[in-house]
C-alpha cells in the first residue's frame, strides 16, 4: 500500500475514533510560500550568501543532486563529507530550506555511468539511496528518484538511450529502500523533460515526456512514490503549461494512478539575443522583465492549478558566464550575486500572498487572471495580470483608505479615484499587480 493511503487510513481511523474532533478541526492546507523552490548546484564550497538570499524572501526549498558516484567511490563505502554535501546540508537546514534531493546518475563500479540496467546495479542502487536517507532523512526533506530519464543526455547505457522499463524498475527498487530508512518523507519520481515531445523524438534527444509518462505509469512502479515532478520549460508565456499539466494528470488517472503531479525544473533563460547563441539553445532567450513577470505568473498560477511543488531552475547565473550562453544566465541573480528584476518580483509575490493558502480564481476574460488569496488574518490579496496588455475597472467596495496597489516588483502604484472606480492599464511583462483589501476589478468598456 502506498505510503499516502497507509497515512490516509491512519487519518480515518483517528476520525472514526473522535468524531467530535473532527468536526472542529480543519485539515491544514499547504501555502503559497511553501510550493515555491529553486534549483542549485551545490556541494562544497557552498555559496552560503546565494543560498541566504533565498532564504530571505521566503523561499522554502532547493532542489540539489546527490550524485551517486561522488559520494559511493569504493563498493559499499559513502563518504557524504567528503564528497561535500554534509556542508551543503547543514547551510541549507541552519536557513530553514527543505530539500529536494534529487539521487542521481550511475556509478562505474556497477556498470554503466549515466544509467542503472540490471538487478546490481538497482540493488546497489537502492543501498545509497538507504544510506543517504539514513544520513539525512527524518529532517524535513524529500527525494527524487533520478534527473530527467527520458533525455539520452541524463540516461544512456551501452544498449541504448531511455529506457521507461529500466527506469520502472530502477524506482521499484529503490522508493521501498526510501520509504523504511526515511518513513515521513515524500519521495517523487519522474523529473521527466515534458515538453517539446516531438522534436525530442525527431531529433534523437530521447523519448517524449507523455510516452515516457505513459509507458511507465502502465507499471506499478509509480503506486510507490508521492508525487510525479514535469520539467515544464516552453519558449513562451507560462500560462500554457496547464496542457502539459493537464495531459500528464489524464496519463496518470487512465493507468489508475491517484497521483499528484508537481513542476520540478522549469525556467526562463536572459543570455544575449544579439550575439551567435552557444550550447543547445532550445529556448528564445526573454528580457530581464519578461524573466520577472514570467517566474512570478508561473509560480502564483502553478499553485491556483494545484501544484504544490514549484522549482525554478535555478537561483544564480554561472560564474563567468558566456553572454550567448542559454545555460549561463537561468538565475534571479548574477553570479556576483546582483539582483535581477525576477528577485524582486519573487521577493513581492511572497511578501504579499506567501502565506497564503491556495487562492479562488475569479472570472475575467480571456488571457486574464484574477487570483483572490485569503491571508491568516482573513484579508485579501489579488493578483492579477494579463497575457497581453489590457485595461481594467479597478474600484474600492465600501473603502476604508487602506486599499493600496502593488507593482509587479514591490512598488505602490495606487492610482487616484480609487473610491469612485478607474481605469487602470496593464502591459503583460508588467504582472502581475497586488491589489490589497477589498477592490474590484472588471473590464473597462
Amino acid at each position: 500500500m502506498p505510503h499516502r493511503l497507509l497515512i490516509a487510513f491512519a487519518l480515518a481511523t483517528i476520525v472514526s475514533c473522535d468524531s467530535s474532533r473532527s468536526e472542529s478541526a480543519e485539515p491544514r492546507r499547504p501555502t503559497f510560500a511553501e510550493s515555491v523552490g529553486f534549483n542549485t548546484h551545490y556541494r562544497s564550497p557552498v555559496d552560503r550568501k546565494a543560498l541566504e538570499l533565498l532564504a530571505g524572501i521566503g523561499v522554502t526549498q532547493v532542489r540539489n543532486d546527490l550524485a551517486w558516484n561522488q559520494i559511493e567511490k569504493e563498493r559499499g563505502v559513502y563518504d557524504f563529507e567528503g564528497a561535500g554535501y554534509d556542508t551543503f546540508v547543514e547551510a541549507c537546514e541552519k536557513l530553514g530550506l527543505r530539500i529536494l534531493f534529487v539521487l542521481d546518475y550511475g556509478n562505474s563500479l556497477y556498470g554503466e555511468n549515466r544509467a542503472v540496467v540490471d538487478g546490481e546495479g538497482r540493488r546497489a542502487f537502492a543501498a545509497f539511496a538507504a544510506a543517504v536517507a539514513k544520513r539525512y532523512g527524518g529532517r524535513g526533506h524529500d527525494w527524487e528518484i533520478w534527473n530527467e530519464p527520458n533525455v539520452a543526455k541524463f540516461w544512456a547505457s551501452k544498449d541504448g538511450g531511455p529506457d521507461p522499463v529500466a527506469y520502472s524498475e530502477l524506482v521499484k527498487a529503490v522508493a521501498p529502500a526510501l520509504r523504511k530508512a526515511d518513513p515521513e518523507a515524500r519521495i517523487a519520481a519522474g523529473a521527466l523533460f515534458f515538453t517539446f515531445a516531438d522534436s525530442i523524438e525527431t531529433g534523437g534527444y530521447g523519448i517524449a515526456g507523455p510516452r515516457f509518462l505513459k509507458e511507465v505509469a502502465a507499471t506499478d512502479a509509480l503506486s510507490l512514490v508521492d508525487e510525479v515532478t514535469l520539467h515544464l520549460y516552453r519558449p513562451d508565456q507560462p500560462e500554457g503549461a496547464l496542457e502539459d499539466i493537464e495531459l500528464a494528470q489524464q496519463i496518470l488517472k487512465d493507468a489508475g494512478h491517484d497521483v499528484p503531479v508537481t513542476s520540478g525544473e522549469w525556467g526562463y533563460s536572459t543570455y544575449d539575443p544579439n550575439v551567435p547563441p552557444e550550447g543547445l539553445a532550445f529556448l528564445p532567450p526573454v528580457s530581464l522583465e519578461r524573466q520577472a513577470s514570467y517566474y512570478a505568473r508561473m509560480l502564483l498560477l502553478n499553485f491556483a492549478n494545484g501544484l504544490t511543488r514549484s522549482i525554478i531552475y535555478k537561483n544564480v547565473d554561472k560564474r563567468n558566464p558566456s553572454p550567448g550562453h542559454i545555460e549561463h544566465h537561468w538565475g534571479i541573480t548574477t553570479a556576483k550575486l546582483d539582483k535581477k528584476p525576477s528577485y524582486d518580483a519573487l521577493k513581492t509575490a511572497l511578501k504579499m500572498v506567501g502565506d497564503a493558502p491556495v487562492p479562488e480564481r475569479l472570472d475575467l476574460a480571456s488571457k486574464e487572471y484574477q487570483l483572490r488569496f485569503k491571508k491568516p488574518d482573513g484579508s485579501h490579496v489579488i493578483a492579477l495580470w494579463a497575457e497581453q496588455k489590457a485595461t481594467w475597472t479597478l474600484k474600492a467596495e465600501a473603502p476604508t483608505g487602506d486599499e493600496r496597489v502593488v507593482s509587479r516588483d514591490g512598488d505602490d502604484i495606487t492610482p487616484e479615484g480609487l473610491e469612485d472606480g478607474v481605469e487602470f492599464t496593464l502591459e503583460s511583462d508588467q504582472g502581475p499587480i497586488y491589489l490589497v483589501g477589498k477592490i474590484s476589478v472588471t473590464r473597462a468598456k
